[in-house]
């Protein structure tokens, strides 16, 4: 059966988000106040500020979850893109999950098992730079 890429007009959103996979228990975040503000500490000791999601959403600091802190993973910057011309380009009767995208009227597939290693992909539409993630 021919799985079919899945297109959508969001930009700027993760489609999905995968929290934690290690099947370990999340450690939670470590709370600090100061100049009534509410913090949680991540991994690498980075301050994130979180008292809007307190104070507007009623979310609990001491029940974050995080993960290994900003610029972990190394996003694809640009990525090249295939045509049906291109060496390379997957024949027809190939199956496999991709992502799909489109903006202006432009459309891009990433296969789910190559994004599953990279979560973004920075990309440029015409004028515009939009970040592609997973």
């Amino acid at each position: 059966m021919k799985k079919e890429p899945i297109l959508s007009a969001f930009f700027l959103v993760g489609l999905f988000t995968i929290l934690n996979c290690s099947g370990e228990s999340p450690k939670t975040a470590e709370v600090l106040e100061e100049d009534g503000k509410i913090f949680i500490i991540d991994d690498t000791g980075k301050k994130w500020d979180v008292t809007h999601a307190k104070e507007k959403y009623g979310m609990k600091p001491e029940e974050f979850q995080f993960g290994i802190g900003p610029f972990a993973i190394k996003p694809f910057i640009e990525p090249q893109m295939l045509t049906e011309k291109d060496q390379g380009y997957p024949a027809l009767r190939d199956d496999f999950e991709v992502i799909g995208f489109t903006y202006n009227g432009e459309s891009r597939a990433y296969p789910l098992d190559i994004m599953m290693e990279r979560e973004v992909s920075n990309e440029i539409f015409g004028d515009a730079h939009l970040a592609v993630t997973y």
